[in-house]
């Protein structure tokens, strides 16, 4: 699950980012530049914590151990950190984090972030999407680092053209809370559009849908997980007017595959809830067999936008 930081999880993020460094990083850097960089010496928590609190600080935690933990800077277009704990390399955590920080520079109005990389994150940064911008000198304890400033665009949404039928962005939210069906557009491995409609709850700024867990879709969403999601609701021809009113919501957002079991438990009795909810005591005996093959996909908002026609 990622969440904000709390002042109790300081500790925990001091021993991550130091036997990261120590265990991961000692393959591209002395033993003296590693000691420079995260030294083992008893770490100063107010001003870790003081450094945490006043970024956006994200963290990856399950079951109540933190798995990886990111940073925006207080301009909130500069990713300050990002570290996965070394045990669990590879994972998806580094990529679920920083696509929460991009999330909130785009709602921050950012149309571009930076950041800081090392030796180590190099290829993990390029693939997704961040180019050099320049290189300069950073100095940790008595030694100088050469460090590479990447640079990435993030994603532009339109604007609607006729801010008269402009929805309130809280009524588009109340709108996705109540819709019964939308529309998943992504983009094809074959090269086409493709879009389906769907079920879903939301929840916060995510929302869930219920699915297989192979399948054309799938695959479409491991080639590009970047999707755009469409709610109408309200919707009345009107042919004296050759026209239609409505309500719509268009969500463009990421999709998360690889949810923990907990997460998806979370999220089935939430569909449950939303269409049978005379059933929500007793659905977890139902799903027990089949469980292993239920899949969940989560939708989590980088933008949501609301249109209507009266």
């Amino acid at each position: 699950m990622i969440r904000k930081y709390r002042s109790s999880d300081v500790e925990q993020l001091i021993e991550l980012f130091t036997q990261t460094v120590h265990k991961v990083s000692c393959r591209y850097y002395s033993p003296a530049e590693v000691e420079a960089w995260a030294p083992l010496t008893p770490a100063d928590t107010a001003s870790w914590n003081d450094y945490f609190s006043t970024r956006f600080t994200l963290l990856d935690e399950r079951e109540g151990f933190i798995a990886g933990f990111g940073c925006l800077s207080a301009s909130v277009n500069v990713v300050d950190m990002l570290f996965t704990h070394h045990a669990h390399q590879n994972e998806g955590i580094g990529s679920a984090i920083i696509d929460a920080l991009e999330a909130e520079a785009l709602r921050s109005g950012q149309h571009e972030v930076f950041l800081t990389t090392s030796a180590t994150a190099w290829h993990f940064y390029q693939k997704r999407g961040y180019q050099y911008f320049k290189s300069e000198k950073k100095l940790y304890g008595n030694i100088e680092f050469d460090c590479q400033i990447l640079r990435k665009a993030l994603p532009f949404f339109p604007v609607i053209r006729r801010h008269d039928r402009e929805l309130d962005v809280n009524k588009a939210q109340e709108l996705l809370q109540t819709g019964s069906y939308g529309f998943l557009a992504m983009s094809a491995v074959n090269g086409y559009g493709y879009g389906i409609p769907i079920n879903y709850v939301s929840s916060g700024n995510s929302i869930y849908f219920h699915c297989a867990t192979s399948g054309f879709k799938m695959e479409n969403l491991r080639h590009n997980n970047r999707v755009s999601f469409c709610v109408v609701s309200s919707e009345q021809v009107c042919p004296e007017r050759f026209t239609t009113a409505y309500e719509s919501a268009m969500v463009f957002g990421r999709v998360v595959t690889n949810l923990s079991d907990a997460e998806r438990l979370q999220a089935m009795d939430l569909l449950v809830r939303k269409y049978c909810p005379e059933q929500a005591p007793i659905w977890q005996e139902h799903i027990q067999k089949s469980f292993h093959i239920t899949g969940i996909l989560r939708l989590d908002m980088d933008h949501l936008t609301g249109k209507k026609r009266k």
